[in-house]
């Protein structure tokens, strides 16, 4: 029998890249996606040129849902790795969205095509648009990395269940995981996307994942990801790192996949 967690404790300084970049400076970019209500922001790589296909890093926010400072922390954490970075505004993140409407600049078209729809059709066809964007707009690779943390985790580990093929690889932090938006039943995936490598980083000092319910979350998912047939899950735990979106380990744990 395999164990419920697959633990693996690294320094911070073994998952952190190098490379100059300047703080605050980073360039972001707000976009719509053609034929979806969904926005988002990106930043591309001070380098960026239409002569290459460039990684992808999707970023799903916590619940406090800065979209904007978040594409910045993750823009300015990138150092010289040649990812584009792109937050897109989901609305299964956190708590309800429409209760939090101020924390998104959506009219209200976009609030009734959700409350057709359901948030979370609203997110799986709106991600679909956004990377269709991403794509044509920043000459990106078709499968993107994707990350979140606390509450992000909902959207970034049920993409997991339900579109691996769309993937390169997963990164959460601590994440949040209660099955919402998984589909049931499970679609079929092909084998490659059963080996989507997915990692779960946690602080040693972040108490909510340590001892708390956050923990155990990540445990349930762990459970339902193999049960559907998913083989490649590792937590690791960083020595002396708190609770947040830990960004500069997020682009380690990245660029171990990005060769």
């Amino acid at each position: 029998m395999k164990p419920l967690f697959t633990t693996v404790v690294l320094s911070v300084a073994a998952l952190v890249p190098t490379g100059p970049h300047s703080q605050n400076a980073a360039r972001v970019e707000k976009h719509a996606a053609p034929g979806h209500p969904m926005h988002y922001f990106a930043s591309p790589p001070d380098n960026w040129k239409a002569d290459r296909d460039w990684p992808v890093l999707v970023v799903i926010t916590d619940a406090a849902r800065e979209f904007e400072e978040t594409t910045r922390v993750f823009a300015n954490a990138r150092g010289a790795a040649p990812f584009v970075v792109v937050t897109p505004l989901v609305l299964s993140g956190g708590g309800t969205a429409q209760q939090h409407m101020d924390a998104f600049d959506y009219d209200r078209a976009a609030w009734d095509r959700a409350a057709k729809d359901g948030n979370c059709a609203f997110d799986a066809d709106g991600l679909t648009a956004v990377l269709a964007d991403v794509r044509q707009r920043y000459h990106t690779e078709s499968k993107v990395f994707m990350t979140g943390w606390e509450a992000g985790g909902h959207v970034v580990l049920s993409q997991v269940l339900n579109a691996p093929e769309r993937l390169r690889g997963a990164v959460v932090v601590t994440p949040n995981f209660q099955s919402r938006c998984v589909i049931e039943p499970p679609a079929r995936h092909d084998a490659a996307a059963m080996r989507v490598p997915i990692r779960n980083l946690v602080g040693s000092n972040d108490e909510l994942a340590v001892h708390g319910p956050i923990g155990a979350q990540w445990g349930a998912f762990e459970t339902l990801a193999r049960a559907r047939g998913f083989t490649d899950l590792t937590m690791t735990t960083l020595p002396g790192r708190g609770h947040g979106s830990l960004a500069p380990e997020v682009f380690g744990a990245v660029a171990t996949m990005n060769r």
